[in-house]
């Protein structure tokens, strides 16, 4: 079967003129594509949206305190304790808090809203290094997805006073405005819906953030911690979620809890925090050894920022020594191979961990870009990184090429409903972190928020199912994150080329 794969630019690509559609095309296909969507969802598609995360937001918040076994700063309601591996339970105490602030305040959520508020108190008391890194008894343990989740927590958080000041909205009193008949009606969130992962990283703002000595002390805690527990791997590389009682003398490492910590460190840097890069250049190491040995071959075909076929044109000849290495050269015809990732490669927590699928593929192209910006222009990592900065841009392009070809946003590919609104969530990140509204021909948000839209509760909040328990609380959480277009993009994106032709 004859399929069809198209390239798409990963992260800003310099296109030429010549390359590029005409505004006048570019107005009507914009035109057209707000017509389909506001004939599939019966009003505006951002009016909609932004409904949604009205009606999402007030189900999380709600959320807060509904199991009574538990601190009332904690979200969601533990009916069964989640299992990995030989059978260790494990509560999630931190991630059920710090990740719902993300959420809420990626969202638009006022910082100083209680729910907020109260869920930061929790964290600034409980959040402390005999329980993250000491694991001591009596205190509240921590693991790399929960450590990468309070930097995240802590910068969203901030992000929302900073745009609430911005906005001036930082006053309750001013947070009112007129409706059509000139009533004063109540300002639930600070933000709306980006327009688009290419103007959200235009956009972006040089945020000036001040911490507070206790949230500082909160967030450096945080990157020791996720430091410790990669030097605990025993040269494994990566990181490991880290049940109580596994993982500290064993060198197992996955993906998933790998991406979660880069993404750890991508918000260290962006609060102004140190950490030791090493540890990434050893990280590239895993993707490298974990990526598929091979794949169907790709021939790659010149494409717009738009994914539209541009025709071959004869390019000037380019003088080596003179190149600018801040834009990455295009190379049609050149040859990929549609190579993916997998939860792990060994000790497998459950059926399905070994094989290559979609939210693992997505998870490490995420940390493979987070490690590439984070190091190509860190003087100190130049030795390391430079022989091995194009084989990095080989296994990007390999992996969005295993992307395109596996294509799917009504389930996680070759893992069906396992976990799909992480699925959908990675996807999220992928597209936000390289500032790309399409992967390959697919619009990734709409297809996403399509069926986030259709899925729903009348409550506000997505479904239990297909996640570890709390699933409701997840679930509600990486569909806000995912309508909202939450990841933050890297500072300096270079591009990563996916698609061609090809025979299976």
């Amino acid at each position: 079967m004859r399929k069809s794969l198209i390239y798409a630019s990963l992260a800003g690509l310099v296109l030429f003129a010549w390359m590029s559609p005409s505004v006048a095309q570019k107005k009507d296909d914009d035109a057209d594509a707000k017509k389909k969507r506001e004939e599939v969802f019966g009003k505006s598609f951002e009016e909609q949206v932004e409904e949604a995360v009205d009606k999402g937001c007030e189900a999380l918040k709600k959320l807060q305190g509904i199991d009574k076994k538990e601190d009332p700063a904690i979200f969601g309601q533990m009916k069964e304790a989640p299992l990995y591996g030989a059978g260790e339970p494990h509560q999630y105490r931190i991630g059920r808090t710090a990740f719902p602030v993300q959420a809420l305040c990626k969202s638009g959520v006022f910082h100083d809203e209680p729910e907020v508020e109260k869920a930061m108190n929790w964290l600034r008391k409980n959040y402390r290094k005999e329980g993250a890194i000491d694991s001591l008894q009596g205190n509240v343990p921590s693991m790399t997805y929960e450590d990468a989740c309070v930097l995240c927590a802590i910068e969203a958080y901030y992000i929302s006073a900073w745009e609430a000041k911005d906005r001036k909205l930082d006053n309750p009193k001013n947070r009112f405005e007129k409706d059509a008949d000139g009533k004063k009606v109540p300002i639930k969130r600070w933000g709306t819906e980006e327009k688009g992962a290419k103007k959200a990283k235009e956009k972006k703002k040089n945020r000036d953030f001040k911490l507070s000595k206790e949230d500082q002390k909160m967030a450096e805690l945080a990157v020791k911690a996720l430091e410790a527990r990669c030097r605990k791997a025993y040269g494994a590389k990566g990181w490991r979620y880290q049940p109580t009682g596994r993982g500290e003398n064993q060198p197992d490492v996955d993906i998933s809890a790998t991406q979660y910590a880069l993404l750890g460190f991508k918000c260290a840097s962006r609060l102004g925090l140190r950490y030791d890069k090493s540890i990434l250049m050893d990280t590239y190491h895993l993707f490298r050894m974990w990526q598929d040995a091979d794949g169907p071959e790709v021939v790659r075909k010149k494409k717009d920022a738009e994914g539209k076929d541009v025709e071959d044109k004869e390019e000037p000849k380019r003088d080596a020594k003179k190149e600018d290495r801040s834009t990455r050269r295009y190379e049609p015809k050149a040859k990929d191979r549609a190579r993916g990732w997998s939860y792990c490669r060994k000790d497998a927590h459950g059926e399905g961990d070994l094989a290559t699928y979609g939210s693992m593929t997505a998870a490490a192209l995420c940390g493979l870009v987070i490690l590439r910006d984070e190091l190509e222009n860190d003087p100190a990592m130049q030795k390391r990184w430079k022989p091995v900065e194009n084989e990095c841009d080989q296994m990007l392009s390999d992996g969005m090429a295993w992307m395109v070809m596996n294509w799917a946003m009504d389930h996680n590919p070759k893992r069906g409903m396992h976990r799909y609104f992480y699925y959908l969530y990675t996807v999220e990140r992928l597209g936000m972190l390289g500032g790309l509204d399409y992967i390959g021909a697919h619009d990734w948000y709409f297809q996403g928020a399509k069926i986030l839209l259709e899925q729903q509760t009348p409550g506000g909040a997505w479904a239990e199912g297909n996640e570890i328990p709390p699933s409701d609380l997840w679930n509600t959480c990486y569909a806000l994150l995912f309508l909202k277009r939450a990841e933050e993009g890297i500072d300096r994106p270079k591009p990563v080329f996916t698609g061609g032709d090809y025979d299976d």
